[in-house]
């Protein structure tokens, strides 16, 4: 990939970073050298727009491009890029604005991204969801034109340029909403690898978003728990895969384990679905 399309960009000054991560809610790194917060968008009612932080955390001055996209969810929570909207489907790409597009920071800098919604008149009830593709690079790749050349003994030498990229979603939603889960059911992988599958089920007019927390019978905390998993509309179930750790699995091997489904949606916090299960 050449690293000309961050060519025009925008240049914003070092900063300290901290305050605005605090402030704007769960960080996340993309990669060692660039951190962004929040990792997920999501406006209703009359809120049509946000900020999302970017910092550079490395030691090289990075250049950063952002796009919109579409994107479906498989069944095992993979997402895909689409360019057709399936039944059901509802995408906010087109009511999707965000600026800059394209930005330039040095070590130690951050930048602030306007992401703002506007619907258009009569836009029926129903949650419309796309996401921003973040694409990263640092400058210094651009130094040396991206080609493949041929060197003094006829061998091919082959410049390669590393694209760091995470998409963010960003969720439009418009009337009233609710949803539903159930854990529909929960066992070890037969294959010995000490992977939990957990299966979801979710009906209702908008998507769920929550963290799967592993708790023992009898026991207050979890003793192992995923952040982060959605399942997005129009997708009714889905399969979490859940890699657990050699001791976590000793430690749930023919134990009574209740497995919480919990909301970590601001807007629609609290329980979605809970199941017990003996592993």
């Amino acid at each position: 990939m050449c690293f000309s399309i961050f060519r025009r960009a925008h240049r914003a000054a070092p900063g300290t970073a901290a305050a605005a991560l605090l402030a704007a809610g769960l960080a996340a790194p993309v990669s060692a050298e660039l951190m962004i917060a929040p990792t997920r968008v999501v406006l209703a009612g009359t809120e049509r727009s946000t900020e999302l932080i970017l910092v550079n955390k490395g030691d090289e001055q990075t250049a950063f491009r952002i796009d919109v996209e579409n994107r479906r969810m498989r069944a095992d929570g993979a997402l895909e890029t689409v360019t057709e909207a399936k039944p059901g489907e509802l995408f906010a790409a087109e009511m999707v604005r965000f600026s800059p597009r394209r930005v330039i920071l040095e070590p130690g800098a951050r930048q602030s991204v306007r992401v703002s919604v506007t619907p258009p008149a009569g836009l029926a009830p129903g949650e419309y969801r796309s996401h921003l593709r973040l694409m990263s690079a640092p400058t210094s790749a651009g130094a040396t034109p991206a080609t493949t050349t041929e060197a003094n003994d006829g061998s091919l030498s082959i410049q390669l340029i590393a694209v760091r990229s995470i998409t963010i979603p960003v969720i439009f939603r418009v009337g009233t909403l609710e949803a539903t889960a159930s854990v529909d059911t929960a066992a070890m992988s037969k294959k010995g690898d000490n992977l939990l599958v957990v299966k979801l089920t979710r009906a209702g007019t908008r998507s769920t978003y929550g963290d799967i927390r592993l708790t023992i019978d009898g026991e207050a905390a979890p003793v192992y728990s995923v952040r982060g998993v959605a399942i997005y509309t129009p997708n009714t179930d889905r399969d979490v895969l859940l890699p657990l750790p050699a001791d976590i699995r000793t430690k749930l091997a023919g134990r009574d384990v209740r497995i919480d489904y919990v909301s970590s949606d601001p807007k629609a916090p609290g329980l979605i679905a809970s199941r017990r299960v003996q592993l």
